[in-house]
């Protein structure tokens, strides 16, 4: 996507209402249900073992996707957390670490690895997929923000509270990477996102221009509780066990289409 096509989908984009910000506090019930219905989830289709590496939202670690990878090991995955500790924002350093991380895991395994992002984990996911095609089998964003512009157009409250948490990020080499997470993935590719976030604009959050092993997956639900979210751990679930080389778009048939809701293009 050139500058001119990145400016004409920010004008359009507006903050979460504070109705939408409020409404995170659905995480409660999300995660309340996951519980309830986790002997449900074990009756998914087993997965082949391969390696799948999760990259975990802004300002928090391994630890806000430990219910995810939980998820996954019982449902016959190899899961790992991304071990760069808390993600603070983008850094060159800490994305090389993450490259360095999944290589050994591909090595280790003798498997294409599979990525998942959620928030601005999924940047990294993204970017990883773009620079290494050739380890990753396929990657899945949750609420990521992947079509963000170039921060040097970020100004106001938002630039300083990410400098506050993130001092020096600014002048961080990876801030110049943004075309390889906005392209599309040289890999199939998930951006699961729900019209009610309350964090990020969902609009951000899905590819504009659709090939034929990408898709954007809609869910019901909060930004904070993605991890946790029943839909979402069915959908990955359900494109994670797909034999390599036979990726299919999500089943949208029967109930599955009361549930999820698959968006063809950005909305702008």
């Amino acid at each position: 996507m050139d500058n001119k096509n990145i400016n004409d989908v920010v004008a359009k984009i507006t903050a979460p209402t504070f109705f939408n910000t409020a409404k995170e506090l659905r995480v409660i019930f999300e995660m309340l249900a996951m519980a309830s219905f986790r002997s449900r989830l074990d009756t998914l289709k087993r997965g082949d073992g391969h390696p799948v590496v999760i990259a975990p939202s802004f300002m928090t670690g391994d630890g806000g996707t430990a219910a995810l990878r939980t998820f996954l090991r019982r449902s016959g995955f190899a899961a790992y957390g991304w071990e760069q500790g808390r993600n603070t924002g983008l850094r060159e350093q800490v994305y090389l670490n993450f490259e360095s991380h999944v290589k050994d895991l591909a090595a280790r395994h003798f498997k294409k690895v599979s990525v998942v992002g959620w928030s601005l984990g999924g940047v990294y996911a993204r970017t990883l997929a773009n620079k290494n095609p050739d380890i990753v089998r396929q990657v899945i964003t949750l609420g990521s923000p992947i079509h963000i512009p170039d921060m040097s157009g970020v100004t106001g409250p938002v630039l300083k509270l990410y400098e506050m948490l993130n001092p020096g990020a600014m002048t961080d080499p990876m801030l110049e990477w943004g075309d390889c997470w906005r392209d599309m993935p040289k890999v199939p590719s998930t951006a699961i996102y729900s019209e009610g976030d309350g964090i990020v604009d969902w609009n951000l959050c899905v590819d504009k221009m659709l090939g034929a092993h990408s898709e954007n997956l809609r869910v019901p639900g909060s930004h904070v509780g993605l991890t946790h979210n029943l839909a979402v751990m069915y959908a990955i679930a359900d494109r994670l066990v797909q034999r390599e080389g036979q990726w299919r778009p999500f089943d949208l048939s029967g109930i599955r289409g009361r549930v999820f809701g698959r968006t063809p293009s950005l909305a702008v």
